[in-house]
């Protein structure tokens, strides 16, 4: 299977650690009480993105998705089924699209005797002002996949900018992460050294993580074809669509360069900075 890199996972550290205010258009103005750590039975391995307690008792249930996904209605039935019999509470579910082609998911599922529905929100029917004028540090990263986030970019990374540490450091980071979404992590760069602002890894737990997640992941993995695709979606990430050199270098590298540009990704401000000349 090929890797990718966890988009989602950094979706729900945002969503988790920094409580935008966006999140309560998905809990419909409820207030949360606490997030689930929900790994449900081994049918097959499952957990699910984000599980919410709300204030009124209720529960939510928030599955991330990046790409379209033809047996969503069937995973999110299983869910529902799944987290109902755990917890016995009223459940409602939330496929929270941040894909940049237009959202193609289904939101019911009509077999048989069955229907089965849930609610599917496309970011990008947010208003990047919206986001922008929130208080919430988590809102500015989000408002990179709003719509109009893509025009905003600058505005966005100036209000970034003069957060006070550690904030500022994390939110940069997440944007630089979550712009890959929208191939924009070139235009993040760019517009962060215009602007003179540096993103500490050292200091960064987000970069930090991210950089870890690669190197865990590249020893698992245990073959140099795994570690090629997780480098090259990274690159992607980071820089944009990689150029057909850097790919012809790619599936030339050994192990351990693999492992050594890894580790310079984090860092370095172009592709470049990463292989080495053309």
């Amino acid at each position: 299977m090929r890797a990718t890199f966890d988009f989602d996972g950094a979706l729900k550290d945002l969503l988790q650690q920094d409580g935008p205010s966006f999140l309560m258009r998905l809990t419909g103005g409820v207030g949360i009480r606490e997030f689930l750590n929900v790994e449900l039975p081994r049918v097959q391995q499952q957990r699910v993105d984000l599980v919410l307690s709300l204030a009124d008792r209720t529960l939510l249930h928030v599955e991330i998705q990046s790409a379209h996904d033809r047996d969503m209605p069937f995973r999110m039935l299983m869910y529902y089924a799944l987290l109902r019999r755990k917890y016995r509470r009223p459940l409602r579910q939330v496929v929270l699209y941040v894909g940049q082609p237009p959202c193609r998911i289904a939101n019911a599922l009509s077999a048989d005797r069955l229907r089965f529905e849930y609610d599917v929100m496309d970011v990008r029917a947010i208003d990047v002002e919206e986001l922008m004028r929130s208080a919430a540090p988590g809102d500015l990263a989000m408002a990179v996949l709003a719509g109009g986030g893509d025009r905003k970019l600058a505005q966005i990374l100036k209000r970034a900018t003069v957060l006070r540490e550690p904030a500022r450091q994390r939110v940069l980071a997440q944007i630089l992460i979550l712009s890959g979404l929208r191939a924009l992590s070139g235009k993040v760069e760019w517009e962060l050294r215009n602007m003179g602002a540096v993103i500490d890894i050292n200091k960064n737990p987000v970069l930090l993580r991210w950089q870890n997640e690669f190197l865990a992941r590249g020893r698992a993995e245990g073959r140099a074809e795994g570690k090629i695709e997780l480098l090259k979606d990274m690159l992607t990430a980071k820089f944009g669509p990689v150029p057909q050199w850097a790919e012809d270098r790619l599936a030339k590298a050994t192990s351990a360069q693999l492992q050594r540009w890894g580790v310079k990704l984090a860092t370095a401000k172009t592709i470049e900075g990463v292989m080495g000349r053309r």
